[in-house]
């Protein structure tokens, strides 16, 4: 009976070591996918670029997109950093490639925003972005429209694209 009683305690403190020693579990995810859209181009140093290159200050884009998050195993914001890499003004029978670094926080209902530098030819700047991913059945379905600032130059691009979301 004292063996019994014995086990039965040890038992008792090492489970309720483990339960006050625990710690909330974190979901990582990695999602990436293609993603197309249009640049709008304007400022007086982005128009000499774009005239010095025979191109239009409207063009589309073409890239993938890359994204780690870390978000609580319960519920509440995703922390997200993410990288795009693009391709514009292929319809103009130009590559203008652009690449940007983004690190910010999605909501639980999809809203996200980030900040982080952009480089393009036409200009490096701080890159704002704001967006909303939509889910269903695994598909992730973002829109997002960021907005670069270098000097004399302004960059708003409107994109979309898709994600497959696979855990890891």
């Amino acid at each position: 009976m004292r063996y019994t009683i014995a086990v039965t305690l040890l038992m008792l403190a090492l489970g309720a070591r483990d339960l006050l020693g625990q710690r909330p579990g974190l979901l990582r995810r990695s999602m990436e996918g293609p993603r197309l859209g249009v640049t709008f181009v304007g400022g007086s140093r982005a128009d000499a670029r774009l005239k010095e290159y025979g191109l239009n200050p409207m063009m589309s884009q073409f890239g993938w997109h890359f994204e780690q998050d870390v978000s609580p195993a319960s519920s509440g914001p995703e922390f997200v950093v993410e990288e795009v890499l693009l391709v514009g003004a292929v319809e103009q029978s130009a590559l203008v490639p652009s690449a940007t670094l983004l690190m910010g926080i999605r909501l639980p209902g999809g809203f996200e925003f980030g900040v982080g530098p952009n480089v393009s030819p036409l200009g490096s700047g701080l890159a704002l972005a704001v967006g909303q991913t939509l889910t269903h059945g695994g598909v992730s379905l973002p829109i997002n429209l960021a907005v670069v600032r270098s000097p004399g130059a302004l960059r708003t691009t409107l994109l979309v694209g898709y994600a497959i979301q696979t855990a890891h």
